[in-house]
């Protein structure tokens, strides 16, 4: 059985912008609470399809996820499996206009033991992905800003 949550907002910035704060993933944890570390693994400095990212985040246990779709400027996926469970987020970028653009951001879990993890970090996990929407709003707002 699979879980998953889904939740959207309008960013009033640029898709570029957005996808300048979304895809410099290592530094994530400077502007969104819900990511203690984040580490590509390599071999690219930056993230590209096949690649492999270790991070951390406040309340879970440490993950290594893959990029498996990527599609540059609109948004990316990466999945991350462990005994039982397999998990994906997705970070999808729209543009509505030349200076403002819909972010969604998707989390699932399948496998095994998804009801279960459901259960106990389901909330957790959900809250994270709503603080980490939030705070990319903020920051994709605030360099459109800073830039004026």
């Amino acid at each position: 059985m699979a879980h998953a949550y889904r939740t959207s907002t309008r960013v009033e910035a640029p898709a570029d912008v957005v996808w300048q704060v979304l895809s410099d993933v290592e530094r994530m944890p400077t502007w969104t609470s819900s990511m203690t570390s984040v580490t590509i693994l390599g071999p690219e400095p930056a993230i590209t399809l096949g690649s492999r990212v270790e991070m951390t985040q406040p309340g879970l246990p440490r993950s290594v996820w893959e990029v498996d779709g990527l599609a540059e400027g609109r948004g990316f996926s990466w999945s991350s499996s462990t005994p039982g469970i397999r998990s994906g987020a997705a970070h999808q970028i729209a543009p509505l206009s030349d200076a403002a653009c819909e972010v969604t951001l998707v989390v699932a879990q399948s496998g095994m033991l998804a009801g279960l993890t459901n259960v106990v970090l389901g909330s957790r996990a959900r809250e994270l992905v709503d603080t980490e929407l939030a705070e990319l709003k903020a920051e994709a707002e605030l360099r459109v800003r800073d830039k004026s």
